[in-house]
């Protein structure tokens, strides 16, 4: 849906687990580490009213209390599908590969098993090509980096490392889990 944010995928991501307040939702993002994604109450407030105003969420008075919760509308679920679905790109390994991961999280349950494989894969497929573009840069640059620069850098590459062998891990995980 046109002007969609990725605060307002991730809100719906939220919801459509249960109704939660707009606090509440406020709260998640400030406990867990979907802070790093935003979550202020000058922006989360804002994302419901315009996640109402575009009917991807609904919000529900809760029975013998003055407050309300939001749901999550079908069009809202089928707009989070569609995101959910889509294959991650290489910009998004570039700059937010934590997104990726969080995506990930709020597949089930309405993403299909061999999807939820396919994305790992796409997943995977797009690290290694970074990784060895990094390798390539490193390589060319070592002798003319900072040495403290070159060892944040070696950080990067690790966490790289480390995420390319989580999409071998969560995807042999996920094939365990059908199995059973």
């Amino acid at each position: 849906m046109k002007n969609t944010t990725t605060l307002d995928y991730i809100i719906l991501g939220l919801i459509q687990q249960e109704p939660l307040s707009g606090y509440r939702i406020r709260k998640t993002f400030e406990d867990t580490a979907l802070g790093n994604f935003g979550g202020s109450p000058g922006t989360i407030y804002p994302a419901l009213k315009r996640l109402e105003k575009n009917k991807l969420v609904e919000k529900q008075h809760v029975e013998g209390s003055s407050k309300s919760n939001f749901s999550i509308t079908g069009t809202g679920l089928s707009e989070l599908k569609l995101w959910l679905k889509a294959p991650p790109s290489i910009v998004e390994i570039r700059k937010n590969p934590q997104l990726l991961v969080l995506k990930f999280a709020f597949m089930d349950p309405m993403i299909p098993l061999d999807q939820k494989i396919e994305y790992l894969e796409s997943m995977k497929y797009e690290l290694e090509n970074y990784l060895k573009e990094l390798l390539h840069f490193l390589r060319k640059e070592k002798n003319t980096m900072p040495g403290t620069g070159r060892i944040a850098f070696e950080h990067g590459l690790l966490s790289y490392r480390a995420s390319i062998e989580w999409c071998d891990l969560a995807k042999r995980s996920l094939q365990s889990q059908e199995t059973e």
